[in-house]
């Protein structure tokens, strides 16, 4: 009956999840980990094909399998981000700078999700209030409390994702 609540965690999770392979012109350990590699015709996260850490002003990737190494580069460089294989069991990616014009484009984009998911909160609200109406068993107060705290949560990963682009 009470399904609402995990759905409006789910959707911040999935707003969480999305901000995180977003470039913001650093080195993130999330954008990397979202690209996905063509191994043995399967798409599968790099995060899943080995072992993913900074060092410096760079990532290195090191697959568990050192045979994946060039679909990482591949899948990397497919990202437009600077990746070459270091050695026959590593990779190492850089990231190029952002322009200004890609910064707005980006902290716009990152307004746009946190939009997206406000409008999912709101409709998630909205089914749990007909559920509310239809069976007469629940409290109006705890979804609205539910849905405020969804959408400061939504607006406070936001607001921090766009202070990271610098936008």
């Amino acid at each position: 009956m009470n399904d609402w609540k995990p759905r409006m965690e789910t959707a911040v999770r999935h707003l969480a999840g999305q901000l995180a392979g977003i470039r913001t012109g650093t080195i993130s350990l999330g954008f990397i980990e979202t690209v996905r590699a063509d191994c043995q015709g399967n798409s599968v996260s790099i995060r899943r094909l080995g072992v993913i850490k900074q060092q410096g002003d760079r990532i290195l990737v090191t697959p568990f399998d050192k045979a994946n190494v060039s679909a990482v580069v591949r899948a990397l460089t497919e990202a437009r981000l600077n990746a070459y294989a270091l050695n026959p069991t590593t990779v190492s990616v850089s990231i190029p700078p952002i322009s200004g014009e890609q910064r707005a484009e980006i902290a716009k984009h990152v307004k746009k999700l946190g939009e997206n998911a406000r409008i999912a909160v709101r409709q998630i609200r909205q089914d749990a209030r007909k559920k509310i109406e239809a069976t007469g068993r629940g409290s109006q107060r705890s979804v609205e409390e539910a849905t405020e705290a969804a959408v400061a949560e939504i607006d406070r990963l936001v607001k921090e994702k766009v202070k990271e682009v610098g936008s």
